[in-house]
């Protein structure tokens, strides 16, 4: 019984790690179109997310939705902090950046 305690533990511990993705409950990309070659991208980081490792995913994003190239037309950042979770309340920052971009 301890053994599978341990086992998902582990798996949970390394399963939470944002890595370039769709949106899920431990972050990822959205992307919204407002109109032609105009785009609402946001990137939602986790604890485990850098602010840079969050504007290469962004970036990345952007550049998949924009392959020409694009001009961010606004820009909001932040960060929020994690929560409720099972066993207590954490503080951990969620880093989130979102931009509407024009394709060029």
């Amino acid at each position: 019984m301890k053994y599978l305690a341990l086992i998902t533990g582990c798996v949970l511990l390394t399963g939470c790690a944002t890595g370039y993705q769709a949106h899920t409950w431990s972050g990822g990309y959205k992307d919204k179109e407002l109109g032609e070659n105009n785009y609402m991208v946001e990137y939602y980081g986790n604890g485990t997310t850098s602010t840079e490792m969050l504007k290469t995913f962004w970036n990345k994003r952007a550049s998949e939705l924009c392959p020409n190239g694009y001009d961010v037309v606004s820009e909001d950042k932040g960060k929020t902090d994690g929560g409720i979770f099972l066993g207590g309340i954490t503080s951990i920052d969620h880093p989130w950046l979102k931009a509407e971009i024009q394709c060029k």
